[in-house]
């Protein structure tokens, strides 16, 4: 598919969608040519992009024509039968052996018969290619491999349809295609088959994420035993860097050691890889070493962080605004990253260099063509504005907001939760510094009420230890910047009530990272039904994070996302398993039953330079609005030596679900 195609598409929508009510026949007949499987494709990822931005009426209108004109051509999941899918199987076959692999010649076709490339048709693939090849001659076979093989490239390459279905049935043909061409008779084919394969499971959205990069990783390793740098020096770059990309993402073993195979990897595509002999592929390793010396956990942190901004800008030698704008922009907002994580240098003058690498990228990533490019690289211009040192610093905190303001109309908690949590973390930091008590107490209720909504993720996820480790110390600083922020409203209740929050959400981590349950409150039944919310969570959370992924590199040219990202299902997950879960936090209101005019609660929590008591009467103090509550006398973290420090806090209190240690400043998040 072409890209005039797909804006035409886009047009015809926007036509739709704007023109008065009842002239949308007459709108679809004066643009007969583009009334065809596409369109309505299109249309069903438009409508969810507007679902997504609220603008439920639209989406509805959209849904409703998608399903009229699939009716009307055709294209109605009745017609997806196995004799259907093998028939059109054939003539994709055909069309792709008679255009040597145009896609030109087969997009246009795979437009027209999407709702048949649905999860069987990987299936009726296996079926026939296997029975195919067997029954015909070593050379015919060779031939039909080959054709399944460019088969296969074209739609793990196709845009349109459900990603994690494409994904499936190019896997499928190169396994067919390895049947065939083995490496003792067609060594140079089998490492292409491997290489592909490999490129493929990297970005696969079914299965396990840990295996199937164990997997690229493997075929990558196969391709490089034929594919050295003596017989094959291209292909062996070009592997290498694929195999470096597969290192940077691994989730099994080392991470400092993984972030080492990438970086050797990426080094040694550059051997062949020159600036002059392949400038475009020299540009993107560049730009891929960098992104692993920015996270390289070995060696001098400001040594890494040189070598990433040496990479970036090397990369934008070649990567101009004119040349390859994306790849540009993508770069513009990697470097900013550098500078503003950057130790050497006048961190000013750092600052100000971030700040002019946001705003470049900005300049590609519009919010109406890269939505969640431009959000992310939002944030980080906010995060960059927070920390800078030149200018006013009143007026930088306004730039701050807005831009944090700016990436929370695509950073919603339905589509990005987790990016959503960040953003409003960060929107209640630089409200804070406003300083503007109310709308820093409601961007931290968001954050919260989202890291709440998330509670089987961030408890049960699949990131690894450090990763977790690193969340856990964000979202312990967010609930202590909402306590804080509550205090200075002098709002004690509501101060009291995050605590508790805050201890809830530490205890449900604990009980379901050891597989507790509170004794007498969950039955069996229960346990299994949480159970299985929350493998559901995770295998649709990760189908979702493979989803985004591979919408932005697909559709990067394209204004919309994937028609697959539906995020209702998840959230509906989600909702069930919050309101299963027996663990909720209390409220102030309901402890008058548990103390009496002898009795008081005294309740602790330590924040980064200090640590509060809080004690709860049942006569109320003195001065309202306390009711009942008081905040006694901060100690001060800094008058007890390290050592005594880690002595006086009783050990016991870590088990209540408080997080007894003196946090660190939260660094803003990027995303690169």
């Amino acid at each position: 598919m072409d890209e005039q195609r797909q804006q035409a598409y886009l047009t015809l929508i926007n036509t739709l969608l704007t023109c008065p009510s009842g002239e949308e026949g007459q709108t679809l007949q004066d643009n007969a040519e583009f009334v065809d499987a596409g369109l309505v494709a299109t249309m069903a990822q438009a409508a969810e992009v507007l679902a997504e931005r609220g603008d439920e009426n639209a989406a509805q209108f959209l849904v409703g024509m998608a399903n009229q004109l699939g009716e009307f051509l055709g294209l109605s999941d009745s017609t997806a039968t196995p004799e259907a899918q093998l028939d059109f199987l054939l003539e994709v076959l055909q069309a792709t052996l008679d255009s040597r692999g145009n896609p030109q010649v087969v997009y246009p076709l795979l437009q027209e018969n999407l709702h048949l490339l649905n999860d069987n048709f990987a299936r009726i693939l296996y079926d026939w290619a296997t029975a195919k090849l067997a029954e015909v001659e070593p050379e015919q076979a060779q031939a039909i491999a080959a054709v399944i093989g460019n088969f296969s490239n074209l739609i793990q390459q196709f845009p349109l349809g459900n990603q994690a279905n494409n994904l499936e049935i190019a896997i499928t043909g190169y396994e067919v295609m390895l049947t065939i061409f083995t490496r003792e008779n067609h060594s140079e084919t089998w490492a292409s088959i491997q290489n592909n394969l490999g490129n493929a499971y990297r970005d696969r959205i079914r299965g396990e994420r840990a295996e199937n990069i164990e997997t690229a990783i493997a075929s990558y390793q196969a391709a490089l035993e034929v594919r050295t740098r003596d017989a094959f020096p291209s292909q062996w770059a070009m592997t290498q860097n694929n195999l470096g990309n597969a290192y940077s993402d691994r989730i099994r073993g080392e991470r400092a050691e993984n972030l080492e195979y990438a970086i050797a990897s990426y080094q040694d595509a550059l051997k062949v890889h020159t600036r002059e002999a392949f400038p475009s592929q020299w540009a993107t390793t560049q730009n891929n070493l960098g992104l692993a010396y920015s996270d390289r956990i070995r060696g001098e942190r400001a040594e890494n962080i040189e070598s990433a901004i040496a990479s970036y800008q090397a990369a934008l030698d070649v990567y101009t605004r004119e040349t390859f704008p994306h790849k540009w922009a993508t770069t513009q907002n990697n470097l900013g990253v550098a500078y503003r994580d950057r130790i050497r240098g006048e961190r000013a003058e750092n600052i100000e260099n971030a700040i002019a690498s946001y705003q470049a990228a900005l300049e590609v990533y519009t919010r109406d063509a890269f939505p969640s490019q431009w959000a992310m690289t939002q944030n980080n211009l906010g995060a960059a504005y927070s920390d800078r040192i030149r200018g006013e610093r009143a007026e930088n905190i306004e730039s701050a907001i807005a831009s944090y303001q700016a990436a929370l109309e695509v950073r919603t908690r339905e589509a990005f939760p987790q990016n959503h949590i960040e953003t409003q973390f960060n929107l209640g930091l630089a409200y804070r510094d406003a300083p503007q008590l109310d709308n820093a107490y409601h961007a931290f209720a968001a954050a919260i009420d989202t890291v709440e909504f998330q509670r089987v993720e961030i408890s049960l996820g699949t990131a690894n230890d450090a990763d977790k480790q690193k969340l856990a110390e964000e979202w312990n600083s967010l609930y202590s910047n909402m306590i804080e922020v509550c205090l200075e409203l002098a709002d004690n209740t509501q101060a009291w009530e995050y605590i508790e929050r805050s201890k809830t959400r530490n205890l449900i981590e604990l009980l379901t990272s050891r597989s507790l349950y509170p004794d007498g409150q969950i039955s069996t039944q229960r346990q299994e039904e949480l159970q299985q919310l929350q493998e559901a969570i995770w295998s649709e959370q990760r189908r979702l994070n493979q989803l985004q992924a591979a919408g932005e590199q697909k559709l990067s040219e394209k204004s919309i996302t994937p028609a697959e990202i539906d995020y209702s299902h998840i959230n509906q997950l989600r909702q069930r398993y919050n309101e299963l879960y027996p663990y909720k936090p209390l409220k102030f209101d309901q402890l008058s039953p548990l103390i009496d005019k002898n009795t008081a609660i005294i309740e602790w929590y330590i924040f980064d330079d200090c640590f509060r008591a809080v004690i709860i009467t049942a006569e109320p103090p003195l001065a309202p609005p306390y009711q009942g509550l008081r905040c006694t006398h901060k100690w001060s973290l800094s008058k007890f030596p390290p050592q005594e420090k880690r002595l006086k806090l009783p050990q016991t209190l870590d088990e209540s679900g408080h997080s007894w240690r003196t946090l660190g400043t939260i660094t803003r998040p990027s995303s690169q």
